[in-house]
C-alpha cells in the first residue's frame, strides 16, 4: 500500500479514527511523553539540576538495589503473588462471564452483573477497612461464626498463614466483574447459529459451552493473558501497602511498594526510577516471550 492510499484510506474511515484521537493523546501525555524522565535512573538527580542538569551516575542505582539485602525477597515476593493473582484471578472473570451467558433471567442478570462490577470502583482503603471490620477477631461477624462451630478466634489479617489467601481473594472479589466485561462482549459476538446447530445434533448446555463459547473467547483470552504476563513484576501498590505489615514483611513487601517508599518517603528519586526501570524491563521481556510462543502455539498474538 502507497502513502497516498493509506492517507486515502485514513481519510475515508476518518470518522473512526477520531473515536481513537483521545486514546491516542492520553498515551501520547502520559506514556511516551514520561519517557524522557527515564534517564534520571541514570543520573544523580537533584531538584536544582533537574533531570537534564544532573550529573550522569551510569549503572550506580541498579547496582544499589541488587546489592539490597533485601531485593532478592522482594523480587520473589513480587513475582509469587502476581503469579498467584495471574494463574488463580485470570480465569475468574471468564467463569463468571460464562455462567452469566447462561443466566436466562434478564433481571437476575442485570443485578449480578451490577453487584460484581460495583467493587471494582471501591478504593483499596475502603475494601481493607471492610476487611478489618470482618475478619478482626474481636468481635467480627466471621469469627463469630467459626466460634458458633467450636472454632476459636483466628487473626486473617497480618498473619502469614492467611496472608496469600487474603490478597488472591480481595483482587478477585474486586477485579472479576469488570474484567468479565470483555469475555462478555466477546460471548455476545458468537454466532447464535452454532448453538442452534448443536442443539440439534443433541449437545447438552456443557458440551455447548466447551465446544462453542470456549473456542469463541479463546484468542480475546490469549491477548489478555500476554498483556497480563507483562504485570507480573506488578503485585499492586495500594493492596499490599494496606494490608503488609510487620508480622507479613518477609512475604509481603514488594517492589511496587518498595520504589514508592524511596521515592517519595525518602526522597531517592534516581534509586526509584532505576527499580521502576527494571520492572518495566521485565515487563517488556515477559511479553514479548510470551507472545512469541502464543504465536506458534495457537497464531493468536500482539504482533
Amino acid at each position: 500500500m502507497t502513502q497516498s492510499q493509506l492517507w486515502k484510506r485514513i481519510w475515508k474511515h476518518k470518522v473512526f479514527y477520531l473515536f481513537l484521537l483521545p486514546g491516542i493523546i492520553w498515551f501520547i501525555l502520559f506514556s511516551y511523553i514520561p519517557l524522557f524522565g527515564i534517564q534520571v535512573a541514570f543520573r544523580d538527580y537533584t531538584f536544582s539540576g533537574g533531570i537534564t542538569g544532573s550529573p550522569w551516575a551510569g549503572l550506580k542505582y541498579f547496582k544499589q538495589f541488587f546489592d539490597y539485602y533485601q531485593s532478592n525477597a522482594i523480587i520473589r515476593n513480587t513475582i509469587m503473588i502476581s503469579l498467584l493473582k495471574l494463574l488463580i484471578g485470570f480465569s475468574m472473570p471468564i467463569l463468571l462471564a460464562v455462567l452469566l451467558n447462561e443466566v436466562h433471567n434478564t433481571r437476575f442478570k442485570k443485578v449480578v452483573q451490577t453487584l460484581s462490577y460495583l467493587p471494582y470502583f471501591v478504593s483499596w482503603i475502603v475494601v481493607v477497612t471492610l476487611l478489618q471490620r470482618l475478619l478482626t477477631p474481636y468481635g467480627g461477624p466471621v469469627n463469630g461464626l467459626l466460634e458458633l462451630f467450636g472454632i476459636g478466634p483466628i487473626q486473617f489479617l497480618y498473619n502469614k498463614t492467611w496472608f496469600y489467601q487474603i490478597i488472591i481473594s480481595s483482587d478477585i472479589w474486586k477485579n472479576i466483574g469488570w474484567n468479565s466485561i470483555i469475555y462478555m462482549a466477546a460471548i455476545a459476538g458468537i454466532d447464535q447459529q452454532l448453538y442452534e446447530a448443536a442443539k440439534m445434533d443433541g449437545a447438552g448446555r456443557f458440551r455447548q459451552i466447551w465446544h462453542i463459547t470456549l473456542p469463541g473467547i479463546r484468542n480475546v483470552a490469549v491477548i489478555l493473558f500476554i498483556l497480563s504476563c507483562g504485570s507480573i513484576m506488578n503485585a499492586g501498590y495500594e493492596q499490599l501497602l494496606l494490608l503488609n505489615g510487620p508480622a507479613t514483611a518477609s512475604i509481603g513487601s514488594v517492589l511496587d511498594v518498595h520504589v514508592i517508599t524511596a521515592g517519595l518517603r525518602e526522597g531517592r528519586l534516581s534509586y526509584a526510577a532505576a527499580v521502576g526501570l527494571f520492572q518495566s524491563l521485565i515487563g517488556l521481556i515477559l511479553i514479548l516471550i510470551v507472545n512469541q510462543i502464543a504465536r506458534k502455539k495457537s497464531d493468536v498474538s500482539l504482533f
